[in-house]
């Protein structure tokens, strides 16, 4: 049995917000006495999961959007970051990019400067005890206004050089277009800042192109309406682009109805970059090594592909150049070693 909780992987799409541990949300509702329907950690996981009988993104979202009774209260976004970086180095994540929406976490008096700082300190003390190497990515939301989301941008712009390395739009792309952000994520490049895009996860594959012609995104997370479009399959691959793909949160919001009709192994045979991530994986109750588990078991790809796919993570990474080599350097070697061995990590 292949030891995919061991194996040296990358993640570059994990939302904060969905990857909450139920012992955190419920020892925080008792903390400040709030009233929940859950009377303990294990009815915390039932209230933060989904049920599997979720038919739309809007209910996904639903589960995700419970763990915002929590998340402005004092520290407790510091906590769900510092406790992400853990839970990601139990799992050998040599590299992960965690993301969130900053303006879903204030309150009333709370600037945008002070959640950005929790986080950002809970990463790096994160990154410090347990050794996982951790970047953050911030999030506007399609929703938004333009100045709403104008002063997301100026906080992850001004906090570039203390571990943000991109910028993300996230929400309903069927109903908020890519043209009205389109000067947005040009200055998020020209502050330096990575871009990667959700795009073609509902929507449309022409949401996808948009990204890239329109917002100028070098990763689309999910991407996969693209097996609708195989003509667009050649210009994507010529442009480089890397899709993050989540394949269990796939089902779950119901981009796809089944496991069966995943696009990941088309998407592959069809030469297009792809590398896994786990998305919520409180939401959907998963990790990425069960994600890896998966794609052993249901898509049977090798050990070797799925190796590929972790260094596709390397690659897209938004690190610098000479961190990124490093990286690369320091998987190339460990993937190697795991693959000799399966059955223990490195």
């Amino acid at each position: 049995m292949h030891n995919y909780q061991m194996m040296p992987k990358v993640n570059l799409h994990h939302h904060l917000e969905g990857a909450v541990r139920p012992a955190t949300f419920w020892e925080v509702c008792q903390q400040y006495g709030l009233g929940t329907p859950v009377s303990s950690v294990e009815e915390a996981q039932t209230y933060l999961q989904v049920s599997g009988e979720e038919a739309t993104l809007a209910a996904f979202l639903d589960r995700i959007h419970r763990s915002f009774l929590i998340s402005s209260y004092p520290g407790v976004m510091h906590r769900i970051a510092y406790e992400s970086v853990a839970d990601a180095a139990k799992q050998n994540i040599a590299y992960l990019e965690v993301r969130f929406g900053p303006s879903l976490h204030g309150t009333q008096g709370r600037s945008l400067e002070a959640t950005m700082e929790e986080v950002l300190q809970g990463i790096s003390e994160g990154e410090r005890d347990f050794g996982t190497q951790t970047r953050l990515i911030v999030c506007a939301l399609r929703h938004l206004s333009f100045s709403e989301n104008n002063e997301i941008l100026r906080v992850a712009t001004k906090y570039r050089d203390c571990g943000v390395v991109g910028f993300d739009i996230a929400g309903d792309e069927e109903c908020y277009g890519a043209d009205q952000f389109r000067s947005l994520f040009h200055r998020a490049q020209d502050g330096g800042l990575g871009i990667t895009v959700h795009a073609g996860e509902v929507g449309t594959a022409d949401n996808i192109v948009a990204a890239i012609t329109k917002l100028g995104a070098s990763r689309i997370g999910h991407g996969i309406a693209l097996v609708h479009r195989p003509d667009l399959v050649e210009p994507i691959n010529a442009s480089g682009i890397t899709l993050e793909v989540c394949p269990t949160s796939n089902v779950h919001t119901a981009a796809v109805s089944s496991l069966a009709e995943h696009p990941v192994r088309w998407l592959f045979d069809q030469g297009v970059k792809l590398t896994i991530g786990d998305d919520d994986p409180t939401t959907s109750g998963i990790s990425l090594s069960s994600e890896y588990q998966l794609l052993s078991d249901y898509f049977e790809f090798s050990d070797e592909v799925l190796s590929e796919f972790v260094l596709n993570g390397a690659r897209a990474s938004f690190l610098h150049s000479i961190e990124k080599q490093k990286l690369m350097d320091t998987l190339e070697s460990a993937l190697l070693q795991w693959r000799a061995n399966p059955t223990r990590g490195y």
